[in-house]
């Protein structure tokens, strides 16, 4: 039975050979998930670690660049949810203490709840986005606690801040609102 595709070099095998013909094009599938440029070499080995663990298990491998793929598209996902939530700080080399708290100050929690108090004149569907807005929630959370497209919510949270800006004749951009004026 003939081999299809490229011939391999001479001496080339297994992962060597999928690490030197794969790697570049995996550099840039993590680059464009949200890895840092420069922790996307550490977080390539790992996508080759995961590979190699999963080859030695047994698990049935038919196209190695796809799966290597979509290992890495795994690996930077859980790197962006790690580098968002990360709740610790090194101080000094071998030092770690626990972040500053995260919970807003009284000025802040008075600030949110003078906008959530503006929000309740708003019609339901866009109080709840954009409450759940100001309660920090991204885009894509949004879209599964109200039960609709991304797209949607977007909409009902642009409408409740356009609504806000025009019942009070002032900019929302302490709701994230981007101001299309250049007035102060």
């Amino acid at each position: 039975m003939q081999r299809k595709g490229p011939e391999r070099p001479h001496g080339a095998s297994g992962i060597g050979y999928l690490y030197a013909e794969c790697r570049e094009r995996l550099i840039v599938t993590l680059l464009r998930s949200g890895v840092h440029e420069d922790d996307a070499p550490d977080v390539l080995h790992e996508v080759f670690a995961t590979y190699a663990r999963r080859k030695a298990e047994g698990v049935p491998i038919k196209r190695p660049a796809d799966y290597l793929r979509q290992i890495a598209f795994g690996h930077a996902a859980n790197y962006r949810r790690l580098h968002r939530w990360h709740v610790e700080v090194t101080t000094s080399p071998g030092r770690i203490e626990e972040a500053p708290d995260p919970s807003p100050s009284p000025e802040e929690r008075a600030a949110l709840g003078e906008w959530l108090d503006r929000a309740e004149r708003l019609p339901p569907v866009e109080r709840a986005a954009l409450r759940l807005h100001l309660e920090g929630y991204s885009l894509d959370q949004m879209a599964r606690r109200l039960e609709t497209s991304r797209a949607t919510a977007w909409k009902r949270l642009h409408a409740g801040q356009e609504r806000l800006k025009r019942t009070e004749g002032r900019h929302a951009t302490a709701m994230g609102g981007q101001r299309r004026d250049r007035r102060a």
